[in-house]
């Protein structure tokens, strides 16, 4: 009798470890899934609509932000780089110095060797045949196409007045992203603006 008495327990005693374990189990996917969630978001901060943002040396570059777009802080640096998001949209506003005046083509030259770095790591980037560009804001530059894996959209160079300070903008999206949402990136490049240098 006693022998069955401590089979019984032995029996239930293995049951009692298997709940514990299952629910710990249960909690480190749940932990992992959010993890790999977190990551998958930019860490950002919703913009208000109309909001001017100055960006670059000095600050001299500027954007107006539409609605529903998200400042990826972790990848912006107000002097340098400005990445905003919008669902899948993805908008890359860099300012670029130059130690002396360069035409804009020797600037759309410059990105072009800039995505080598992409290339070297096995990564596909075109930049496309360079067309003039004048955005709503009057600053006159060069577009073209621009794909970098499996993201295409449109790449910018706009020089200021001296030719020495430059936006370089880069919009990129997933194949089937809507005509809507590309064109309000494109209400973000037709804004960036140049202020006097005093």
């Amino acid at each position: 009798m006693n022998e069955m008495g401590a089979a019984g327990n032995a029996v239930y005693g293995r049951r009692r470890i298997r709940v514990p374990l299952a629910v710990v189990g249960v909690l480190l996917v749940l932990l992992a899934a959010e993890a790999v969630f977190a990551r998958s978001q930019p860490d950002g901060v919703g913009v208000a609509p109309d909001t001017v943002i100055g960006f670059g040396p000095d600050q001299r570059a500027s954007v107006q932000v539409g609605e529903d777009w998200v400042l990826d802080s972790a990848s912006s640096d107000v002097n340098s780089r400005l990445v905003l998001v919008r669902g899948d949209v993805e908008v890359e506003l860099s300012s670029v110095t130059f130690p002396a005046a360069a035409s804009p083509d020797a600037m759309w030259e410059g990105m072009d060797r800039l995505l080598d770095i992409e290339r070297r790591q096995g990564v596909t980037a075109r930049l496309g045949d360079p067309a003039e560009y004048e955005n709503a804001a009057g600053v006159a530059g060069m577009q073209g196409d621009l794909q970098i894996g499996d993201r295409s959209g449109q790449a910018y160079i706009l020089p200021d007045a001296n030719g020495d300070t430059a936006v370089e903008a880069q919009v990129l999206a997933p194949a089937g992203t809507g005509d809507r949402e590309m064109a309000d990136a494109a209400a973000l490049i037709d804004s960036i603006a140049f202020e006097e240098a005093s």
